[in-house]
């Protein structure tokens, strides 16, 4: 029951966080999305910063880790690459939740920013990773995976960001084309 609890809590957290930012959050919202009381809540997070951590951890990081180790296991990782940041703009309909608590409060929270500078990394490292099998594979030539890696997470995550503005699938699509094609 106590896990069960906790994974509701997360998955309404995150919900909330995602929609509407962690501070334009609030507990109490969170507790009603699910049917549990400040009591239960507490008992397993001390605070709504310990539940946003969690959150970035347990949520942010995971999906993140689980998304792309999924095209990294694919035999043909580069093109699984750009086919998971093509679909971004279905799947991702409020932003990319990295960025956005990123944006919101790497300024504000040495803890956050602490544990949001460790999930790029992450993210970083496993681009990395599926450049590095394209390579071994001979699907793109050899380049340096760092520069590369970054360039492609920068690249995308602005185009993603200008999508939200203006929802234009076209164009972000045109986007994530050009970034493929140039490698």
């Amino acid at each position: 029951m106590k896990k069960d609890t906790r994974e509701l809590l997360l998955n309404s957290a995150y919900d909330t966080f995602y929609k509407f930012g962690y501070q334009g959050s609030n507990i109490a919202s969170i507790l009603q999305n699910v049917g549990i009381n400040k009591g239960s809540m507490y008992h397993l997070f001390k605070s709504k910063k310990e539940l946003g951590l969690a959150v970035v951890d347990e949520r942010i990081r995971k999906n993140l880790i689980y998304k792309y180790n999924t095209v990294l296991e694919s035999n043909y990782p580069f093109d699984s690459l750009f086919l998971a940041l093509l679909q971004a703009p279905e799947l991702l309909k409020y932003g990319c939740p990295l960025n956005k608590m990123s944006q919101e409060m790497t300024y504000i929270d040495s803890d956050f920013s602490k544990i949001l500078s460790s999930v790029y990394s992450d993210f970083e490292d496993l681009i990395q990773k599926i450049l590095s099998k394209a390579i071994d594979l001979h699907q793109l030539k050899s380049q340096n995976t760092s520069s590369s890696a970054k360039f492609i997470i920068a690249s995308y995550e602005g185009a993603l960001m200008i999508y939200h503005l203006n929802q234009n699938k076209d164009y972000y699509k045109e986007t994530i084309k050009r970034l493929q094609n140039s490698f």
